[in-house]
């Protein structure tokens, strides 16, 4: 109950953080390279898991 609760709290945190680099885009602010980093990494694994359930 509780890992299952950590890992809903987990991708709302990673939701949260995806909506603040967007608003951050549109209003032209700096993004850190971290920032960056975690957003190619989060892009890499949507990519993945889209090609496996395509498969």
């Amino acid at each position: 109950m509780l890992l299952k609760k950590f890992d809903e709290n987990k991708e709302a945190l990673k939701q949260i953080g995806r909506e603040a680099i967007a608003e951050s885009r549109r209003l032209g602010l700096p993004i850190s390279a971290r920032d960056l980093q975690n957003e190619a990494e989060d892009q890499a694994t949507f990519e993945q898991r889209k090609r496996i359930s395509a498969a």
